[in-house]
């Protein structure tokens, strides 16, 4: 950022310019993903050999570990692969990244 200011007050760049400051360990990570509900009628959930007393128990124990399937990434929906954003690159090829 001070650099930023260096060169404004030296006249090689107005005020006017879209200057954004990045502000390291600004924003907040949450401890655990936020999932509004799990689908528990889903296909790899429901087993019709089962009985249905022996599906309610099966469900009343996903329910309970819950928390432990989420921490695992288990429960999540799978990283998007192939995203369009619409950051101008001005005609050069973007750095690929590997998904984390």
């Amino acid at each position: 950022m001070q650099e930023i200011e260096f060169e404004i007050d030296s006249g090689n760049r107005g005020d006017s310019d879209d200057l954004y400051e990045h502000i390291r360990n600004e924003m907040e990570l949450a401890h655990e993903a936020l999932v509004d509900g799990l689908d528990y009628t889903g296909p790899y959930v429901t087993n019709e050999s089962l009985s249905g007393d022996e599906q309610r128990k099966l469900v009343e124990v996903l329910k309970r570990h819950e928390g432990i399937k989420i921490a695992s990434g288990n429960a999540l929906p799978p990283p998007a692969y192939g995203v369009v954003c619409d950051i101008d690159v001005q005609g050069h090829i973007p750095i690929k990244q590997r998904a984390q």
